[in-house]
């Protein structure tokens, strides 16, 4: 028993460790630009996701509704976001990244380069692509399960 809950503490602490590192390194672009974290999340999941609506976004970020609708709209009025009405459904707006966000975008790429390279620090290529493997295949395993939870 007490290994179990040796395992699931590890657990909490890396996730806890891990958003205290990314935040670190995104504080500085995060201050300069003025945004929030949800920001950020929308601005990654619709550069890696070109449309997106706020249903599909809040879904897989588990962001709430209310907050995503606002970051939004702060969003869409920096210039860094916009929406057109849904083919499908004109009731639905489909949100996709602006020209304006690309200069941010290369700030952002810029930070990610060097925290993975912080991160990576002292692994040979092979821990790194061994490392990159198994996150990938659990990546896949964690998507696959959510999706039969749908």
């Amino acid at each position: 028993m007490k290994k179990s809950n040796e395992t699931r503490s590890d657990c909490l602490l890396w996730g806890r460790k891990l958003r205290g590192f990314f935040k670190a390194f995104s504080d500085e672009y995060r201050k300069d630009y003025g945004l929030k974290q949800i920001d950020l999340e929308i601005l990654f999941y619709l550069h890696y996701n070109p449309e997106a609506s706020i249903g599909e976004i809040s879904r897989n970020q588990s962001l709430n509704k209310g907050q995503l609708s606002l970051a939004m709209t702060d969003l869409k009025e920096m210039g860094y976001i916009d929406a057109v009405g849904s083919e499908q459904d004109k009731r639905y707006q489909i949100y996709h990244l602006t020209p304006a966000a690309e200069k941010l975008w290369e700030r952002i790429v810029a930070s990610k380069m060097q925290m993975r390279d912080k991160l990576y620090e002292g692994l040979t290529d092979e821990e790194r692509a061994t490392f990159e493997k198994l996150v990938r295949h659990i990546g896949a395993n964690i998507d696959r399960m959510l999706e039969e939870k749908q």
